[in-house]
């Protein structure tokens, strides 16, 4: 097994530990925005509530075929557009989740901003660590090492 340099083990562990108060930063100000633009949506309120809870379903399935067949065999089913799908729940899970919990129009405890400021961004973190091992699954610890990682040929240098 090949080991990671230092800088490079430093810089994922930064990542992660910056990913943290990131999350929460933005988890509690998408949903505080939410709050204050509420009244303003009442014409696309059920639009992002439908929107947001497909998103919300694509990414149960995705957690679904993740834990059932695993990783590997998830991507090897659904091929290419498992990547695609990945990266963008990565992104779009969150404030769909923050849209859903806000935006229902019941007044619940979990409907309060700061309430799913906190969940949206314990569902950031969770994705970041989730990324990170879907990452190490398909393409190994390095990049190099997985099923799914591209060793660059060797060309021969032309004299």
């Amino acid at each position: 097994m090949a080991k990671v340099p230092f800088l490079r083990e430093f810089m994922e562990l930064f990542g992660i530990y910056f990913a943290i108060p990131i999350a929460f930063i933005l988890g509690m100000g998408y949903s505080a925005f939410l709050v204050e633009i509420r009244q303003k949506l009442k014409g696309l309120r059920s639009f992002l509530l439908i929107i947001s809870t497909f998103i919300l379903g694509i990414f149960l399935l995705e957690i679904l075929l993740l834990a059932t067949p695993g990783i590997v065999r998830s991507r090897a089913v659904v091929g290419p557009a498992f990547s695609v799908v990945h990266g963008l729940l990565f992104f779009l899970a969150p404030p769909a989740l923050g849209n859903v919990l806000v935006l229902r129009g019941r007044k619940s405890f979990i409907g309060k901003w700061y309430i799913a400021g906190i969940l949206c961004a314990v569902m950031a973190i969770f994705l970041v660590f989730l990324n990170f091992s879907v990452s190490e699954a398909l393409y190994g610890v390095n990049g190099n090492t997985g099923p799914y990682s591209r060793e660059a040929p060797m060309m021969p240098i032309s004299q």
